[in-house]
């Protein structure tokens, strides 16, 4: 009833709102879902304390591979597991199956796994991080395009200071730091502004 009444009255806009909102933080029917793997670090935490908070046996399925039980090298079905292998096999699948809602289809393709979620969640992470050599080469060529950053003639003042954050939002999800002064002095450096522009 109540969602009746609020439904009359909401308009397309804040249903959007809702279900960004919904999909950052999650609800308890549903994970938070990751958008976007530059967002990573950001999901995994609040990821990790919602599987935590409400399936919390499925979450060490992340952590250590699961096996299914064999006899004479052949896997058990369901029928002849005991009630722990059950359980364990339960919370398995249901750990895969919160992975693949809280993660974006288009990422989840990306990832080589073997279908446990043990390997979704260690893919998903590497796919993040990457290995050291690209996280350094990644990092370098930040550097370097802060110091060759320039505002181009055909920006508007708007456009570069919108590129110029997108750097600074990058270079910071890397860690490269910059103090404030630094920030400031290299956008006024070179910086194009064209006559009575305004943003």
């Amino acid at each position: 009833m109540d969602n009746e009444f609020y439904n009359a009255f909401a308009s397309p806009i804040t249903i959007t709102q809702n279900a960004l909102l919904e999909n950052e933080t999650g609800t308890s029917q549903k994970p938070p879902k990751l958008m976007d793997i530059d967002d990573y670090n950001a999901w995994s935490e609040r990821f990790g304390n919602w599987v935590e908070a409400y399936h919390l046996d499925a979450w060490e399925h992340t952590e250590e591979p699961y096996v299914r039980p064999t006899t004479n090298g052949v896997q058990q079905t369901i029928r002849e597991m005991s009630t722990e292998e059950k359980k364990k096999y339960r919370d398995e699948k249901l750990m895969v199956s919160l992975l693949h809602q809280a993660i974006k289809e288009d990422i989840l393709i990306l990832l080589q796994h073997d279908g446990t979620a043990h390997s979704i969640w260690t893919e998903l992470e590497a796919k993040f991080v990457g290995s050291d050599d690209m996280l350094k080469n990644k990092m370098s060529l930040m550097k370097k395009e802060f110091d060759l950053f320039r505002g181009l003639k055909s920006e508007n003042t708007k456009q570069i200071i919108e590129r110029y954050c997108n750097l600074v939002r990058n270079m910071s999800k890397l860690g490269i730091k910059k103090d404030t002064d630094e920030l400031i002095e290299k956008l006024a450096e070179h910086y194009h502004m064209k006559s009575g522009e305004l943003f």
